[in-house]
Formats: structure tokens, C-alpha cells, sequence
């Protein structure tokens, strides 16, 4: 009989049908914290239902079942919130068939169409993932995977040496691998697909309203790691600058007054590194550093104001930000060139006067009768902001991680003149609103501020809670300024760290009970994790175009096609003779039978104890010389010549075979 044009000579085995479903629940269990979860469950009906089929309950699903149960794996994704066009959906398809076809697995041909769908879903987590704990958990899916082909090919049901095969196979294929990464030519693609997944973003939003930030503080996750060439700078002078927030409506800062899509505002934005150089007057020196971001599905990138220079998939905006170049939907590296003490647009554009003091009417009158006082006393627009900044420290202002619902109309007269708690975005807004009030251009700036410095890795790793807002003031021949109006309130959130800024208060992570960060005695283990991960992004990110240039540089010297050609040719060559030579002892292995290979084990045994078999000596002689010299063995090794005699000329069953050799190995260990 066949099925599918296929012989049923080459069934499926119940322990490769095991194999492949172990295979397959290791493959998709990364994936589920991305992908529908409902995934799993299904992947247990197959299962289930295909052992059911193997032990008889149940017949082979038909032609109907498969179509019923293929249409309600579809309409579950329909309706699961999926983007149609996305890595989430094209992602979760693969998988429903990775699983469905499970259900008709009955000959190897079947198993082997499963097998290699799991190898290409292993390649789609590294979509979703580049850390070093997911190459590792990838090259062990691959394992058994290889192993499950292994034990479907040739019926074994040894663990062991099915999982150590498989380990030797990949093994011969790591050289290749890493001939292929070091030579393989990173040139830019022809093509591009948008696969950003359609998770919610992470991360900085592009509005800032009260409690926002104080909200995205809570979380533990990392946002980007930083490491310095030369001595790193100051906590207190880590300003992250991302956002630039000019519009306000009463209660929430914004970009600009429309509600705009990142793609329109890197267009108003963008600008040429000549653009911005030019508007800027250098002083003091600069500052080189790299910077590995992580996902956020987010253009806005972070870096020390003013960027200069930039290397990588980044773009300068005119307000002095960068963004990239794409939403950033896998790790990004950039190299990084700034000059924190330059003076940034001295020369103000009226239109940016303009946005620099907007403000909603008719809203806030005591904040606005307050700043024209303040204004009246003071001699400068210096000492104003000076005035300003001494009302927070005067006035029993209070730094909070649990600040008060403000309302929506008179947000600022409530702040300052009722509740005086808030968090950075309080503060920075309040400050920014009476700059204006008293037509001094001012805005608020939102990114991070400071960071965690891993002594193991020596960089800087910056985390979701090191969110910050500030402000810059344009002041006449010094441009656009700096005024942190936090600091007046909580000096040790920028002097420190905002773990030191709260501590009495005890808000710091503390909807996350379970966080690394607040367990002081995990920080060694902690860092060492975090400095081996930074090392892995760097050696991979970091081999790009001028990496690779460098490295073919130091192997070949000058560069030469033919010297390229002979180090590829005989890279190749010698692992093609890697690979015969061990094709053909792994050959020679498995045609020799398991109790051969244990009594040569056992002869070398004897032999490292002075007792040498001869070619003319039958088993049983040997095992009388043996014990002969060796009296208090005797019994094991009278018992190993016995056993291995019966399994060599006496016809056995495949349940005493297994227990023989079972006794046979633990004969030996005796004997050793």
C-alpha cells in the first residue's frame, strides 16, 4: 500500500514519533513569548492525537479533519490582532504548520518535511532575539532536531548517542560557520522587508505627560549599552538627549502641534552633519563612544548633545537629535562623535522662536501672574531663571515616583501651587511654562540621564528607569542651555542615580519585586551576565563593512582576489577532508556492532593491567588468562565472557539484547 506515492515500508517509529515531537515543543518554546500563546496548546492536540492515531483509538485524520482543523488555525490568527503583513503573522503561520504537520506523519519522508521547517523556525528566532542566551538555545533546538532525524533515519532509541552524533555533525559544520561570517561580503541588500513585529513599542514615547515618565521608571529594562574611548565623563554631565518637546496643550508636551507619524517628523527634521556643524561653536573637546540600542520599534535614538560625527544607520536632526534611519526592530550600533560644551544655535530662526514660546490662552493665571513678578524683580533673564529654579528648593517641593492626577485645564497651578509633588516631567514642564510666560524661548527635552557603569565589561549600561526630562532656555550669545530643575529638588537623582533619589520614599522598581536591579547581592552575577552579552552584541554588531575590511587586511595584507580565492579554496578542502574522515569512521562505527565495541574495550582494559590478548586466543581463554592474574575479577570477568559469547553466536531477542548489553556495560565498570 502507499501513501502519497510513498512506500509504508519507512514508518515512522514510535520512539522517532517521540523524537520529533520533543524536537518540536523545544523549537517553538522561544517563540511563544512573542506569538500567540494559544500556540502551544495546539501543538499538544497534534500530539496527542497523533499518539492517539499511533496507539490505535483513533483513525488517521482525513482529508476533511485536516482542511476543518487548518481553517480554524487560520481564523485564530485572524482574530489574534496580528498586523496581516507582519513577522508576528508570517512567523505564526509557519508554526501552525510545523504543527498540523505532525498529524500526518507516517513515513520518514513526513518527519523529514517537519525536521526541516523546524531548522528554518530556528533561524526566526534570531528575528526576535540576537542575545547570546538565544544563539546558545538555538544551536541546542538544532541538536535535536538532528538528533530527531537521526533516530527517524535509522530507528534508534539511544539517547545518548543519538544526541552525540548530532553534536558531532554541527560541530563539523562550526568551521564553516565561522568561514562564512568572517569572509562572506557584508554589502548591502537588494531588497528590503519591513519586519517589525507588531508588539507594542518600548521605550520613550514621543509625548510627555505627567506621570508618563515616572511610569516607564518602573521598569527594569534595558535601553541601551555605551562604551567610551578614554575616560568616561561624570555621572551628572550623562544627558541623554532623544525628544525634543515643543507644543503644549494645557497638559501634554508633543513634538509639534500636529500629530505627525515618525517618517514626517525625521522629514522636517532631518539635516546634513555640514548643517549642524555650522550652526554650532565648539568648545572644550569631544567625546568618542559607541552605542549598542536596543529594540524599541522606535526611530529616536540617544546620545550626548551635540553629535558631530556618526558611523551607522543614523541621521542628524536640527534640533540637535538623531534618529535612525528605521525604526529600530533589532540591535543597533552606532559610533558616536560629541561636543557637550558646544554652543548650539546662537543664531535663533524666528520660526523657532516662535514654537519656543507657545502656549495655550485663557489656562494656568496664577503661574502666569507668578512669572510676570518674578520677572519684574529680576535684573536678567539669568537671574530670572536663577529665581525660578531657587522656587523649588524654597517652597518644600517634594521628588516623587507617586505623583497626583493633575487636572486638565490649570495642570501647572496645581503642581506648583497645590500638590508641589511630582517626578522630572513636573518639574522640567512647570520650569519650561514660566520661561515662556515671560517670552524666554525654553523647551523641554525627554531622554535618560546617567546610567549603571559595569565595572566587568567597562561600559555604560542605561535601563528604562534612568528616564529623565529637562530643559534648554535660549539665552542671547550662548544659544540654546541647559536647566535641570530636578536637581534643585533631588540633586542625588542626577549626582547618583534615581535608586537614591527615592530611597526613602521606596518607590524605586517597586511593581517589580523579582528585579535583578534591586537585589543588591546579584550584582556581580548580574554585571558578569550583562558584560558577556555586551561583549557577544559588539562582536557580532560590530563586524561590519570597515571591521571586515580591517580583518582581510591583517590575514591577506595587501588585498588580492587570488589570495582571497586560495585561503577560501583551502579553507573548504580541508574541512571536506574533516568531513570524509569522519563520514567514514562514523560509517565504520555504527556497522560494527555495540558488544564488539564494549569486549575491544574490554580487551584494552585487561591490556592496561599487563594483559595482552593474542590473536590465536578464543574469548574463553582469554577470560581464564584474565582471571588467572586477576582472581578477585574473576566472577565479572567470567560473567562479561559469558554474555558477550551468547549475544555473538546465540540467536536473541531484541528486549535480552538490550538488557545484555545494559549488564555488559556495567560488567565493565567493574572491571575497570
Amino acid at each position: 500500500m502507499f501513501t502519497r506515492g510513498y512506500p509504508q515500508s519507512n514508518p515512522v517509529t514510535y520512539a522517532g514519533m517521540f523524537w520529533l515531537l520533543a524536537a518540536q515543543l523545544v523549537v517553538i518554546l522561544p517563540l511563544a513569548f512573542y506569538l500567540p500563546i494559544w500556540l502551544l496548546p495546539v501543538l499538544v492536540f497534534s500530539a496527542v492525537w497523533r499518539y492517539r492515531v499511533m496507539k490505535g483509538y483513533m483513525q488517521k485524520p482525513s482529508i476533511i479533519s485536516k482542511l476543518l482543523v487548518v481553517v480554524m488555525g487560520v481564523a485564530g490568527l485572524a482574530f489574534s490582532g496580528l498586523q496581516h503583513v507582519s513577522l508576528d503573522m508570517m512567523a505564526s503561520l509557519l508554526i501552525l504548520g510545523f504543527v498540523f504537520k505532525s498529524l500526518e506523519v507516517f513515513t520518514r519522508r513526513d518527519a523529514m518535511v517537519v525536521i526541516l521547517t523546524g531548522y528554518l523556525l530556528v533561524a526566526v528566532q534570531f528575528l526576535y532575539s540576537q542575545e547570546i542566551f538565544s544563539a546558545f538555545y538555538g544551536i541546542a533546538s538544532m541538536a535535536l532536531l538532528t538528533a530527531a532525524m537521526i533516530a527517524i533515519q535509522s530507528n534508534s532509541t539511544r539517547i545518548i548517542e543519538n544526541l552525540k552524533l548530532a553534536g558531532w555533525m554541527l560541530l563539523l559544520c562550526l568551521p564553516l560557520m565561522l568561514a562564512l561570517f568572517v569572509l562572506t561580503p557584508r554589502i548591502s541588500p537588494l531588497w528590503t522587508l519591513n519586519l517589525a513585529s507588531g508588539h507594542a513599542k518600548t521605550g520613550m514615547t514621543d509625548r510627555m505627560t505627567p506621570g508618563d515618565i515616572a511610569n516607564l521608571s518602573q521598569s527594569d529594562d534595558l535601553a541601551f549599552r555605551v562604551t567610551f574611548t578614554g575616560e568616561r565623563p561624570a555621572q551628572n554631565e550623562l544627558y541623554w538627549r532623544g525628544l525634543v518637546l515643543q507644543h503644549f496643550d494645557g497638559k501634554t508636551w508633543t513634538q509639534f502641534a500636529d500629530d505627525l507619524s515618525s517618517e514626517q517628523i525625521k522629514l522636517n527634521l532631518r539635516t546634513s552633519e555640514q548643517d549642524i556643524k555650522r550652526s554650532l561653536v565648539k568648545q572644550g573637546f569631544g567625546r568618542q563612544y559607541e552605542v549598542i540600542y536596543e529594540r524599541s520599534a522606535q526611530s529616536w535614538l540617544f546620545a550626548l548633545a551635540a553629535v558631530v560625527e556618526m558611523q551607522g544607520e543614523a541621521i542628524f536632526g536640527s534640533d540637535y537629535r538623531i534618529m535612525a534611519r528605521e525604526d529600530v526592530i533589532e540591535p543597533l550600533l552606532v559610533k558616536i562623535t560629541s561636543f557637550p560644551n558646544a554652543l548650539k544655535q546662537v543664531n535663533l530662526h524666528d520660526t523657532d522662536r516662535r514654537m519656543a514660546l507657545q502656549l495655550p490662552a485663557d489656562q494656568n493665571p496664577q503661574t502666569r501672574v507668578m512669572a510676570d513678578r518674578l520677572y519684574k524683580e529680576a535684573y536678567s533673564a539669568e537671574d530670572y531663571i536663577q529665581k525660578v529654579l531657587n522656587l523649588y528648593q524654597q517652597q518644600n517641593f517634594y521628588y516623587t515616583l507617586r505623583p497626583e492626577v493633575l487636572p486638565e485645564r490649570h495642570s501647572i497651578d496645581e503642581f506648583l501651587f497645590a500638590s508641589k509633588r511630582g517626578f522630572c516631567a513636573h518639574y522640567a514642564g512647570s520650569f519650561v511654562y514660566m520661561m515662556r510666560a515671560v517670552g524666554i524661548p525654553a523647551r523641554v527635552v525627554a531622554g535618560y540621564q546617567g546610567g549603571e557603569w559595569n565595572e566587568k565589561g567597562n561600559y555604560l549600561a542605561v535601563h528604562q528607569y534612568d528616564a529623565h526630562a529637562w530643559t534648554e532656555v535660549w539665552l542671547a550669545n550662548k544659544g540654546w542651555v541647559r536647566f535641570d530643575p530636578t536637581t534643585m529638588v533631588a540633586p542625588q537623582r542626577v549626582e547618583k542615580n534615581l535608586e537614591t533619589a527615592v530611597q526613602e520614599e521606596g518607590s524605586f522598581l517597586e511593581n517589580q519585586l523579582l528585579s535583578p536591579a534591586k537585589h543588591k547581592w546579584l550584582d556581580g552575577l548580574r554585571q558578569q551576565l550583562d558584560a558577556s552579552q555586551y561583549a557577544w552584541r559588539r562582536f557580532v554588531l560590530g563586524y561590519d563593512k570597515g571591521a571586515q575590511s580591517q580583518m582581510m587586511q591583517r590575514l591577506f595584507g595587501e588585498f588580492s582576489i587570488t589570495k582571497v580565492a586560495l585561503t577560501v579554496g583551502g579553507i573548504f578542502a580541508g574541512l571536506m577532508l574533516c568531513w570524509s574522515l569522519f563520514l567514514g569512521l562514523a560509517k565504520r562505527h555504527r556497522q560494527e556492532a555495540i558488544e564488539h565495541r564494549l569486549y575491544r574495550k574490554f580487551c584494552g582494559v585487561l591490556a592496561k593491567k599487563g594483559i595482552v590478548r593474542e590473536l590465536s586466543q578464543t574469548p574463553a581463554d582469554y577470560a581464564q588468562l584474565a582471571a588467572a592474574h586477576n582472581p578477585h575479577m574473576s566472577e565479572s570477568i567470567n560473567d562479561f565472557t559469558r554474555l558477550y559469547t551468547e549475544l555473538c553466536y546465540t540467536p536473541a531477542t531484541d528486549s535480552f539484547r538490550q538488557t545484555s548489553i545494559a549488564k555488559l556495560k556495567q560488567l565493565l565498570k567493574r572491571i575497570k
